[in-house]
């Protein structure tokens, strides 16, 4: 049975010489995914990834068939030991009839977004489960140099048979085909996004492994507060999302989803397992103890100063602490960038501010 470019695969047709169609799992803008059984494996079952490439131009289809092989080669290196089994196994990846297609493991199970019903809260506890389980993953594919791009309830499948959560449907192969899929150049790169799920920066081009951290954290505020992302509202001048207010939810996994959020990437946490190490510190009075980041301090206090109304008798105070946390931050930078010597004021019988009174003339400072 012949393949038409574009069109439904059908029950039984046959791809790539070997994998037999059984039915259709899902359809969306960039493709198809069919659950199919390898005739070449014992008719293992199998999801089978066929996206939608119609542009006939022979020099377009030629780069997007580079790109594809790319990042296809790419993901099957996931594959290779030692592996997370939190992702699908990637077994093959072909060109037929001027489709692409990317086979890998089928995951039986549902998706998160099944659990996540719109107007539905979950309680803390669950959110950070799911918060556990995911995080590895993406610890695990960013130490490879790979990032999602596409976070979603929709692309974490809860495993039947372990009740784990799985991380499908890589957006890597779906913006390299929509870049390759016109012969125009573009002053900008094509974006796979979802909105609501998706930070400023990847928005631009330019996704970070901390892309996904975003996603994620999104992921997990829609499910503490039963409201869809692109529906929560911005602070218009700092563009930071406005969601405590809607959830019940302890100071500590607030401070950190606020971090994992952060408009700025660079205020964001850095790594998975910078948040691993948060969620895993022991908590005390609802707070999370160990030594906060520096911008964790400045954010929470700002937050804090931002909620009292300017009337608030508080606020001067707070204007106080601030003032003082920051002359405390940039003060050591400033000693050690300044490298001061207070040989001479020593001389004078002067009190030096930048040594301590118990060290030595110039002990520290002098080099």
């Amino acid at each position: 049975m012949t393949v038409v470019p574009g069109q439904p695969l059908k029950p039984r047709q046959v791809v790539g010489g070997h994998y037999r169609i059984i039915q259709l799992l899902g359809a969306g803008n960039f493709g198809d995914t069919y659950l199919a059984e390898d005739l070449y494996a014992m008719e293992r079952k199998c999801a089978v990834k066929r996206f939608n490439f119609v542009n006939k131009d022979s020099l377009t289809f030629d780069r997007a068939k580079d790109l594809f092989e790319r990042e296809a080669s790419v993901l099957l290196q996931l594959s290779q030991p030692p592996r997370n089994d939190q992702i699908p196994l990637f077994y093959a990846y072909f060109e037929e009839n001027r489709q692409f297609y990317l086979v890998q493991e089928f995951i039986e199970g549902h998706p998160l977004s099944d659990e996540l019903q719109k107007g539905k809260k979950l309680r803390e506890g669950r959110v950070v489960e799911i918060l556990s389980d995911v995080l590895p993953i993406l610890e695990f594919i960013h130490s490879k140099g790979i990032i999602h791009r596409d976070i979603k309830p929709e692309n974490l499948m809860r495993r039947n048979r372990d009740g784990k959560l799985v991380l499908i449907d890589f957006g890597a192969v779906k913006e390299v085909l929509a870049q390759s899929a016109t012969s125009r150049p573009q002053t900008r790169p094509t974006v796979i996004y979802i909105k609501g799920y998706t930070p400023k920066e990847q928005l631009q081009g330019e996704p970070k492994p901390n892309s996904d951290i975003y996603a994620l954290g999104m992921t997990a505020i829609q499910a503490l507060t039963g409201l869809d992302p692109k529906d929560l509202p911005k602070d218009s001048r700092l563009g930071e999302v406005i969601w405590r207010n809607k959830a019940q939810v302890s100071n500590g996994l607030a401070q950190i989803l606020s971090l994992m959020i952060r408009d700025d990437s660079w205020q964001r946490y850095e790594s998975a397992q910078d948040v691993i190490n948060k969620l895993q510190k022991p908590k005390k009075n609802g707070r999370v103890t160990g030594r906060p980041r520096k911008s964790a301090i400045i954010f929470n206090l700002t937050e804090w100063f931002r909620a009292n109304p300017p009337s608030h008798p508080l606020r001067i105070l707070a204007f106080i602490v601030v003032v003082g946390i920051v002359i405390f931050l940039v003060l050591p930078i400033v000693k050690s960038s300044l490298k001061i010597n207070c040989g001479p004021l020593r001389a004078l019988d002067e009190w030096c501010p930048w040594e301590e009174q118990s060290q030595p003339l110039n002990s520290s400072l002098s080099g």
